[in-house]
């Protein structure tokens, strides 16, 4: 490896060690989407900054709550509704309300999408690579070379429980 690849490999932990515990406050989320309705207020009409509204819904619902993404959902989009019908006032209301509406439909799936994820993965602890395995007692050796019975092991090593009975 490259110098170059060895320095940024070695501040992603120290990045990831300060964005976690930013990522991880709702008030991040909210100032982030109040960030982007003001970039949004503060340029002129032909420049609309709403898909950046999927960064603080799919990041809180990431880290935060899915409560606060379906909240950002919804008024993250009727916050451009404003700024659409009372500031910049190019379309219609009946034009501003679809797309509104569009945007709380995206939003809102995507938030229930992320969030679901979330809640998946927290439930997923997989064993990988190769165990090494007696023949002849079914015990597992780990990583301290002592052998441990395969139940032991693997509930140790996954969130799996045994239930034990006698097969036919």
């Amino acid at each position: 490896m490259t110098n170059s690849a060895t320095t940024s490999g070695a501040r992603l932990p120290v990045l990831s060690r300060f964005l976690t515990p930013l990522l991880a406050r709702h008030a991040t989320h909210i100032v982030m989407g109040l960030g982007i309705l003001a970039l949004d207020l503060l340029t002129p009409p032909p420049l609309m900054f709403p898909i950046l509204f999927v960064l603080p819904v799919a990041l809180s619902a990431l880290f935060c709550s899915t409560r606060l993404a379906s909240v950002l959902a919804v008024l993250l989009p009727v916050g451009r509704f404003c700024i659409a019908t009372f500031v910049d006032a190019t379309d219609s209301i009946a034009a501003n309300i679809a797309n509104a509406l569009i945007q709380i439909a995206v939003l809102s799936i995507l938030a229930f999408l992320v969030a679901h994820t979330v809640h998946l993965s927290r439930e997923i602890k997989v064993l990988r690579g190769r165990l090494p395995i007696c023949m002849w007692c079914k015990r597992i050796r780990d990583e301290g070379g002592s052998w441990q019975k395969l139940e032991t092991y693997i509930a140790e090593h996954s969130e799996a429980d045994f239930s034990h009975g006698l097969c036919p």
